[in-house]
């Protein structure tokens, strides 16, 4: 699949395609470059790195748009060490609301997804949970993380 041309899963928002934009212990943050079709590492920080986020990957939803252009960030749960580029399948299942309306999606991988009730904050394991929470350790009037139903009426929004 090729990234600038992706179009949202058939079973969107339930499942989606995650382009992969920061990989799993990567200290410095990464940027995609659609002109040419490359990641490039930038000069600062990994906030997900410097807040441990270690089991999951940063990306967008592959068919919502192309960084830096208006798109969905998401944040995917994961036992794979995938690279910048790859594209995985998620199973969304909450969304971590912003006052800047800069939305950060979650969701997980086929593995994960199995070991829960359903595909729901509420149903993911208390480490997983935990680990989510110190990515935004302060929480401004009306941010907060919500489950499934509520990621799944902000990602039907038009546009994408």
């Amino acid at each position: 699949m090729e990234i600038n041309s992706l179009v949202l899963h058939p079973e969107f928002p339930q499942k989606t395609w995650v382009v992969v934009e920061q990989p799993k212990n990567e200290f410095y943050r990464m940027s995609y470059d659609p002109a040419n079709g490359t990641f490039s590492r930038r000069s600062y920080q990994s906030l997900l790195y410097e807040r441990g986020f270690i089991s999951g990957v940063y990306g967008w939803i592959g068919g919502s748009g192309v960084p830096p252009a208006s798109h969905h960030d998401v944040l995917l749960l994961t036992g794979q060490s995938p690279s910048c580029g790859e594209i995985l399948l998620g199973h969304i299942c909450g969304v971590f609301l912003r006052q800047d309306n800069d939305h950060k999606f979650v969701a997980v991988d086929n593995e994960i997804r199995q070991g829960m009730k359903m595909a729901d904050l509420s149903s993911l394991d208390e480490a997983y949970y935990q680990e989510l929470l110190r990515i935004y350790p302060r929480v401004g009037k009306g941010e907060g993380w919500f489950g499934v139903e509520v990621a799944y009426s902000y990602l039907l929004k038009k546009p994408h």
